[in-house]
């Protein structure tokens, strides 16, 4: 139901904002990418800094950064955006719309926890807040590209459901800890999406070769469970 409703959220929010262009002439992306920057920098702060007797912690902070580092040097060495481009023509507005409104709504805290709290309590309830931040911002995304960021609603439901089937099939994998350090990537990856909509491409960082760093986390967390069991 959850994730249904995220992507109906998604779709609807997109569709009205495309018919709202008509009457909000929305030129200017700088708002949207401010707001898709501050969600990004509340979500990473609350996966990696924790308060504990009046003092700023970080938890996990230097796997987070270097997953980074590492996971942007293998994005750039094999040219997954460079590869994207050619494959979805993102150079223009239609391919600009999907792949950033898929960043947006597909990378990001509530993405990841959200299948997995379905999965593992059977809650819905960080999928419904999911689907009612979505909406707004879908909004937004409609009357700044158009329809096309409706479309960005089918690989959000997948990646959602593809959480949701590995949470069911490995749950005890899944720790508040790993999670954390999955969304806290994620967010960093979301926030360059918002900073290069205010720069409009004039200082664009390729925030789409980062990705890999998500999959390094993956990686580490698996090994080291393996490594925890074996010892």
């Amino acid at each position: 139901m959850g994730i249904l409703l995220d992507g109906l959220s998604v779709t609807v929010g997109a569709i009205l904002g495309r018919i709202c262009k008509k009457h909000i002439m929305l030129k200017n992306f700088s708002v949207l990418g401010i707001g898709i920057m501050i969600i990004s920098l509340v979500g990473f702060f609350e996966n990696v800094f924790s308060i504990t007797d009046m003092k700023l912690q970080s938890s996990h902070l230097m796997l987070v950064i270097l997953a980074l580092i590492v996971g942007s040097w293998i994005g750039e060495t094999i040219g997954i955006e460079e590869k994207l481009s050619r494959f979805a023509k993102y150079d223009n507005i239609l391919g600009n719309a999907f792949v950033d409104a898929t960043l947006f709504f597909g990378i990001g805290g509530l993405q990841i926890s959200g299948p997995i709290l379905l999965a593992l309590n059977q809650d819905n309830s960080q999928l419904i807040l999911k689907s009612l931040i979505d909406f707004p911002f879908a909004l937004m995304f409609g009357m700044s590209y158009g329809g096309t960021a409706a479309f960005s609603a089918i690989p959000v439901m997948l990646l959602q459901l593809l959480f949701w089937m590995l949470a069911c099939l490995f749950g005890n994998f899944f720790s508040d800890g790993f999670i954390g350090q999955l969304c806290a990537m994620g967010y960093i990856v979301l926030f360059f999406s918002g900073f290069n909509l205010i720069c409009d491409g004039r200082y664009k960082i390729s925030n789409v070769n980062m990705i890999p760093g998500i999959f390094l986390i993956i990686m580490f967390n698996l090994l080291w469970t393996i490594w925890g069991i074996a010892v």
